[in-house]
């Protein structure tokens, strides 16, 4: 009978512990506000419409893009012109899905400082190869 009972309650705390997620609030919001950006950068080039660049808006694309890209290894999309062109919706869609996804998988424990190491340690790898 005892060992029944430590077998079960072994079994209940190895359970509990691997659904147990710590999702930090700040890290979610921080995440999901350069994913807003990313797409408020692309709709506009679903018009037919000439699309007039804005310096604010391609600047925040660029660092949030390339932050991203640096913390879950995702090759954006887009195409590079002059400025970078989401050619089809379907592609903005296809990234930010995949962020999305890259989110879900990685959310527990994230930080901002956690994420902020991971991207200059990837950057500082980048560097140090040129």
């Amino acid at each position: 009978m005892t060992k029944k009972f430590i077998i079960i309650i072994c079994i209940v705390i190895f359970v509990s512990c691997k659904k147990t997620c710590k999702e930090d609030v700040t890290f979610k919001k921080y995440y999901f506000s350069m994913i807003d950006n990313i797409s408020l950068y692309g709709k506009q080039f679903d018009t037919d419409s000439v699309v007039i660049f804005n310096d604010d808006e391609f600047s925040k694309f660029s660092k949030y893009s390339d932050y991203l890209s640096l913390l879950t290894n995702h090759k954006f999309r887009y195409t590079i012109i002059e400025q970078p062109i989401y050619l089809k919706h379907s592609d903005l869609e296809a990234d930010i899905r995949d962020l999305k996804m890259w989110y879900e998988k990685n959310k527990c424990g994230m930080t901002v400082r956690i994420s902020d190491s991971i991207v200059n340690g990837n950057l500082k790898k980048i560097v140090n190869c040129r």
